[in-house]
């Protein structure tokens, strides 16, 4: 009577582990395209990023209200700032909108060959951010997924500052005024 219990509850657990289907999204770029589910790999018809398992996208979008309430709560938090370095520097001919006093800024493009430099990071709070939450996403999966265990992403960018933020933002903060 065990054996043929064991087995019954094998060809159960064998059928809802074939049943389960993976949905997929494209890896997150910001765009309304990161909600789109697909059902198999592959590559987003939209922004043509590479199709990822929705079930690996776990960090969250923060406002800059939440950003500064995370702030005051863990003054040890790390900012990092996705954008290129005129950006941050706001020598840019594109409007740079400022950026975080003490944030690390490497550009998306180079962040995976650079994990090393922020990986003493992995086990502190992270926020990463860019100007419009375009690049930032795409830089918060990919630490997310290496081994980072609590990053998430500035939603809208700098670029999304209102005066009242600038208020709770203003020791944290220098703004560039494009």
């Amino acid at each position: 009577m065990k054996i043929f219990l064991l087995l019954v509850l094998s060809i159960l657990a064998t059928s809802f582990v074939v049943n389960q289907k993976k949905e997929y999204v494209c890896t997150p770029c910001g765009l309304d395209c990161d909600h789109t589910v697909y059902d198999k790999p592959g590559t987003c018809s939209v922004c043509g990023m590479a199709l990822v398992e929705k079930s690996t996208v776990k960090f969250k979008d923060l406002s800059f209200e939440q950003v500064c309430a995370r702030l005051k709560a863990n003054p040890k938090a790390v900012l990092i700032d996705v954008r290129t370095p005129d950006e941050f520097k706001g020598s840019s001919d594109v409007p740079s909108f400022g950026h975080f006093k003490n944030a690390i800024n490497i550009n998306v493009e180079e962040l995976p060959d650079r994990l090393s430099e922020v990986s003493k990071y992995k086990n502190r709070e992270v926020l990463v951010y860019c100007s419009h939450s375009h690049r930032s996403p795409r830089a918060t999966y990919l630490l997310s997924t290496s081994g980072f265990k609590n990053v998430n992403n500035v939603a809208g960018g700098l670029s999304t500052i209102t005066e009242s933020d600038k208020d709770c933002l203003k020791t944290n903060f220098v703004d560039h005024e494009n």
